[in-house]
């Protein structure tokens, strides 16, 4: 499916999900590590979200939105399309940071799933949209996160362009979408935006207008739509820089592996 000629994106719209519970309090029928669902706050926010959405002019609206593929980022995102009446891809390259796995014995982190393996819990995603990227499983240093999140947005933007889609929205976790935004809005590295504030609450939007080769931030972490505003607010003071955690154990079986190596992305630091 391409567009020959057709405008590149010029419009993107990052959505983190909204309130989720607490990981180590859930226990549900969800078999999928480290995998929470939303809150009934959540759910609110979801319906205030797609509200905001809807809110805004019809030029204006995303034509498409790219999700990260855990519960609380899809459950986040489908309300949005139903109430747009566009369509949502699951796109492993969008998921949640997990640290560098250590103790080194203490082996992988999961990994992410793709449209394949959600389109029964959620039907109507478009399986049109194949993976552009898996994070390592080994898990990310922040700088590694901060590269990966740059080259998973030049995958989607070359996407887009292909596709003629012009105006999309992304829904991810709080450490992806502020090392998204502050990569797409440097040709730098990392070093030079690591201070570089972005607003990451339950269920608030940053806009991001092309500007030449980088990204114009028009709003930062927005959630006046939202009843009670902003809430968890996350970044990365919350966390060390050499911050690390442990993998899934060293006999656990990854259900989710990638049968494609290659899209596995390592940063060359």
């Amino acid at each position: 499916m391409t567009c020959l000629g057709c405008p590149m994106l010029t419009t993107l719209y990052v959505a983190r999900h909204a309130h989720r519970m607490n990981a180590n309090h859930f226990g549900g029928g969800n078999v999928i590590p480290r995998d929470p669902p939303l809150t009934a706050r959540g759910e609110e926010q979801t319906g205030e979200l797609s509200s905001f959405f809807a809110s805004l002019p019809a030029e204006e609206q995303p034509q498409w939105i790219v999700c990260s593929p855990y519960t609380r980022c899809l459950r986040t995102a489908m309300p949005v399309a139903e109430c747009l009446h566009i369509p949502v891809g699951v796109e492993p390259g969008l998921a949640e940071w997990f640290a560098p796995a250590f103790p080194q014995d203490t082996g992988v982190h999961p990994s992410p799933r793709t449209g394949e393996h959600v389109v029964d819990e959620f039907p109507t995603i478009s399986l049109a949209w194949t993976p552009l990227l898996y994070p390592d499983p080994h898990g990310e240093t922040i700088p590694a996160l901060h590269e990966r999140m740059r080259e998973v947005m030049r995958r989607i933007e070359k996407r887009c362009a292909a596709w003629g889609i012009e105006r999309v929205l992304l829904v991810s976790h709080a450490a992806s979408i502020i090392a998204l935004g502050r990569m797409i809005q440097t040709i730098a590295s990392y070093e030079d935006v690591r201070e570089m504030p972005i607003r990451a609450g339950t269920a608030s939007v940053s806009k991001y207008t092309r500007a030449g080769n980088v990204w114009h931030q028009e709003y930062n972490g927005a959630t006046s739509f939202l009843l009670h505003g902003e809430e968890r607010a996350w970044d990365f003071s919350f966390v060390p820089d050499n911050n690390t955690e442990p993998g899934m154990g060293p006999d656990w079986h990854d259900p989710f592996t990638p049968s494609d190596d290659s899209l596995v992305f390592r940063a060359k630091l």
